[in-house]
């Protein structure tokens, strides 16, 4: 096999059971060395084709493997175990409801429905979310590993939105911890003036946070008993979807 064969040799061979790797496994079965094959999978990690398991140090599809898919057919991956519960969320809600995965550092929108009547959400399909605002992109960062978040605050402009936003490093440290520690976020004119958000996290199998599930809509109608009953119809949602992603908690 030439190079060209060799990658794309392994983003299939990912795509089957036991769907996670590592270089001496592929290695074997490509009858390839083991130098050749690192060097075609650091390519793919780079571009978030594939993502190494930190546990286990094998690697599986990335977000933009999956990005790539929800492209060619949106009745594959996450949209095929989400979209009814999307639609009864929109209905119970009257909110625009949201699916965010992550793309290496990036937050990004992977599916949307479902609008209020006094609000329509105008964020585009792959559109990318502030580290620092919205309910998808600060979730999203929350759940990245520790040291990834420092170096993000310390080498991004951290951009101000509204006059809600929060730009202070330390304390976006704090929201994120809290983020983690709550299972929820909650994000109230800093992204949008006029707007909230609520994202809570989706698991992949391994117990890996790299999606979430959100509501957006009106300040207006983000109040009282509404705002608690919307926040738990939220977490059951996300709950379910991680459930028929193959996350179990025992």
């Amino acid at each position: 096999m030439n190079s060209a064969e060799k990658l794309v040799y392994i983003l299939k061979r990912m795509s089957d059971p036991p769907y996670e790797m590592g270089i001496t496994e592929l290695s074997r079965e490509m009858s390839t060395s083991k130098s050749a094959v690192h060097k075609i999978v650091s390519i793919l990690v780079k571009d978030n084709l594939l993502v190494q398991n930190p546990s286990t140090r094998k690697y599986s599809l990335g977000p933009l493997a999956f990005r790539l898919g929800s492209v060619y057919s949106e009745s594959k991956g996450i949209w095929e175990v989400s979209h009814g519960i999307m639609d009864s969320l929109a209905k119970k809600t009257g909110t625009a409801v949201l699916i965010g995965i992550r793309e290496g550092d990036d937050p990004i929108l992977a599916y949307k429905m479902g609008a209020g009547k006094h609000f329509i959400y105008q964020g585009q399909t792959g559109s990318r979310f502030p580290f620092n605002a919205s309910a998808i992109g600060k979730l999203l960062t929350a759940y990245l590993p520790q040291e990834r978040i420092t170096e993000i605050l310390s080498t991004r402009p951290i951009e101000k939105r509204t006059p809600y936003t929060v730009t202070d490093p330390e304390k976006l440290m704090e929201e994120y911890a809290k983020i983690r520690m709550q299972g929820y976020c909650i994000s109230l004119q800093e992204n949008r003036v006029g707007a909230f958000g609520l994202a809570a996290p989706i698991r992949d199998r391994h117990g890996s946070v790299w999606s979430c599930l959100s509501l957006v809509g009106s300040i207006e109608v983000f109040r009282g008993k509404a705002a608690d009953v919307w926040l738990s119809l939220l977490q059951e949602g996300a709950n379910e979807i991680s459930w028929r992603l193959g996350f179990r908690t025992t």
